[in-house]
């Protein structure tokens, strides 16, 4: 989890995840609370040492990436086959490409590797090969449209509107199991998402891919000769790292082009997809149970997807579980729900402060979602309704300026009875050579508490080793937004940050990494709030051994709290087989805290997982949280799994079985329920049978 000041630039700047390539309002900080802060001699050394560190890393001359051509030409060619061999003039010299970069640091390969990509009126074709040691890849996943996390992988960046909002990503493991992850985010379904045929092999050399992608899978633009941006990706197992072909240190300018790219005029067929579903079963309370509903998604353009729902279920959708780690502040579990997963990159709602948070929005009888891209603007609305009760509506805009700069704006607003609110953001953000400066504000209007708001402008620059950070902060006492998540108010606060990642010559570690960093923070209108300063170290050796520490001492509120922290993970990166561990031991608000916990990865066999996380807390009371999940694939398509969760004396556990991942009917088999504190006797048959109308 991102520390909370660090989700700022993390929604700021084009993320540094390999799947992610998103008026502002002047304002003065009140006299009083920067005079204060400035009489406060920690603060300027934090501020001091950031403005040095800054100094420092444009002096240092650090190693930088060779040359590489910052454009390849479009080259028009005969369908290869995809058998996961690379034969002999099948694909072009002029789309060839090699020689790879950390991601974070720009350092170059040890390892080689090359590409080719090419294109017709039907498909671009892409291949990739890699050379290293066949016997230490990770290539457990075997099946299409999966998560390849862990797994070494190429992967395809296509920005075929080229605006640098968002990207088409297509992943290609050995084995040719393949990961979509396409331009403003999709449900987990395959007749929603589309597939594309790929093949995978080992060589005694390392290892390649080949994958033909339809067009009509691509965000692109019309027809006629266009350049497109794009990257390749590669993942090592072996270094648990991102290279790219390109290091682009997260600047749009500085992504390669595809040029000269004859983009066909692709005819698609313009269809209602539906998916109703229908359900039956027995519940011990209410006897036999029974419900249908109807999930529908139609591209209203080549640029524009419209999804609705009436009486939507997701009783076979788990939701995520928090853990029981100390906070003075409410958390919330990430969304899981498929309806809101739909074009969730193209939403712009906040940080800490957020004016919409989707886990807000319970049960609901119909709603609306709209999403894509209008020339340079992308564009998310959602509208649900729960009839007679709530309705609610989210709308996000953002538009590349230029690929410099950016602005975007939202508007939520919650319809109920006694409960009127209405919530506003507004966000611009430039890139200055190596910083990202930002400015923007949100606002509220609550029937009940009035109006409020929330002001924060600041710098970051987080590409190469370096991280830094200097942030101003300031949330009135009256912003309430209903449907978004605001979990401290009434402060204003500065925030510095300043980290660094080596990653050494020798052979007995990979990469460490430190970071400082600071907060003051006074009450909106004066008095003090939270003095704070955190430092954390992380090493990870070559044998995939890491290390990890963390140390905080704070003021909050008139507690002088602090939190020392260590943990142990083998072998770093690998989502299959490992363990960690984790101890904290601190004080909050004159109470003393500890907490350990333990998680577990195995996979016995090879189509099977199983984990186990356990955490035990002491904060004036005891309490334990342990979490078991196991999964057996039947088929590529159908699978058996469970969980079971147990709260200090609550226990919940559900098994299932499911067939789906595929094209056709779903069919799902649920003894229990994964959603309720305890267990449920409950045992339902869901069946969802995909439809389309063309028009």
């Amino acid at each position: 989890m991102l520390p909370a000041r660090r989700k700022i630039r993390a929604g700021i700047r084009l993320s540094k995840s390999l799947f992610n390539y998103g008026s502002a309002w002047a304002y003065s900080p009140g006299r009083n609370f920067i005079g204060g802060l400035l009489r406060k001699t920690v603060v300027i050394r934090l501020v001091s040492s950031w403005l040095a560190g800054a100094c420092l890393a444009a002096s240092i001359n650090a190693q930088k990436p060779a040359a590489v051509p910052s454009t390849l030409p479009g080259v028009s060619i005969s369908a290869p086959k995809i058998d996961g061999v690379l034969s002999a003039g099948e694909w072009p010299e002029s789309g060839h490409g090699d020689g790879f970069f950390d991601k974070d640091t720009g350092l170059v390969s040890d390892e080689k590797a090359e590409f080719w990509i090419g294109y017709d009126d039907h498909h671009v074709y892409f291949a990739a090969r890699a050379y290293t040691d066949p016997k230490k890849l990770v290539d457990e996943e075997y099946r299409q449209n999966v998560g390849l996390e862990g797994n070494d992988a190429f992967y395809l960046a296509l920005d075929g509107m080229s605006l640098g909002q968002d990207f088409d990503v297509f992943a290609i493991n050995p084995q040719g199991a393949t990961s979509l992850r396409l331009a403003g985010g999709r449900a987990a379904k395959t007749e929603w998402i589309g597939d594309f045929e790929s093949a995978g092999a080992k060589t005694p050399e390392g290892w390649l891919v080949e994958a033909a992608i339809p067009w009509t899978l691509i965000k692109r633009p019309s027809a006629g000769k266009r350049s497109l941006v794009f990257n390749v990706l590669w993942f090592r197992s072996n270094r648990s790292n991102t290279y790219e072909w390109v290091y682009t240190q997260e600047d749009f300018a500085k992504f390669p082009k595809w040029i000269d790219v004859n983009v066909p005029e692709v005819k698609k067929e313009r269809t209602a997809k539906l998916l109703p579903y229908g359900y039956a079963g027995w519940d011990k309370e209410q006897g036999h149970v029974a419900n249908f509903g109807l999930d529908l998604k139609s591209e209203l353009t080549d640029s524009m997807t419209l999804v609705g729902t009436v009486n939507p279920d997701f009783r076979n959708v788990e939701n995520a579980i928090l853990s029981l780690d100390f906070s003075y502040f409410e958390r919330l579990a990430n969304e899981s729900r498929p309806f809101f997963q739909e074009g969730s990159r193209y939403r712009s709602f906040g940080f800490d402060q957020r004016i919409f948070a989707s886990q807000r929005i319970g049960d609901f009888d119909a709603g609306l979602n709209l999403y894509g891209e209008i020339g340079r603007t992308t564009l998310s609305w959602l509208a649900t309704g729960d009839f007679g009760n709530r309705n609610s509506t989210a709308l996000s805009t953002s538009t590349r300026l230029n690929d410099k700069s950016s602005i975007a704006a939202s508007y939520v607003g919650n319809f109920q009875r006694g409960a009127q609110n209405s919530a506003g953001r507004l966000l611009y953000d430039q890139r200055v050579k190596d910083f990202t400066i930002y400015a923007g504000g949100m606002g509220t209007k609550d029937g009940v508490v009035g109006g409020g708001h929330q002001l924060t402008a600041g710098m970051f620059r987080e590409s190469g080793p370096y991280t830094m950070f200097l942030d101003y902060s300031e949330v009135s006492p009256n912003f309430f937004p209903r449907l978004g998540f605001a979990p401290e108010k009434d402060f204003r606060s500065l925030f510095a940050e300043y980290g660094r990642e080596i990653q050494p010559n020798g052979k007995t570690i990979r990469d460490y990494s430190f970071s400082v960093q600071g907060q003051y923070a006074d009450h909106y209108h004066g008095g003090e709030y939270r003095r704070k300063a955190e430092g954390s170290f992380n090493v990870t050796f070559a044998n995939r051994l890491r290390l990890a520490s963390q140390a905080m001492v704070e003021r909050f509120e008139g507690s002088n709290d602090h939190l020392v922290g260590f943990s142990l993970g083998y072998p770093q990166g690998s989502p299959y087989r490992g363990a960690s561990i984790n101890y904290q031991k601190g004080r909050f608000d004159g109470i003393d805290y500890k907490a350990l916990s333990v998680q577990t990865r195995y996979r016995p066999v090879r189509r099977s997982q199983v984990n186990l996380s356990m955490q035990w807390t002491e904060y004036d009371e005891f309490s334990r949280q342990a979490i078991l999940s196991a999964n057996y694939d039947l088929s590529r398509d159908s699978a058996i799994g469970g969980r079971l969760v147990r709260r200090n004396d609550e226990w919940n556990w559900y098994l299932s079985y499911r067939l789906s991942g595929r094209r056709g009917n779903e069919y799902f088999l649920i003894l229990g329920d994964p959603n309720t504190p305890e267990f449920r006797k409950t045992l339902v048959l869901k069946a969802v049978v995909p439809m389309t109308i063309r028009f």
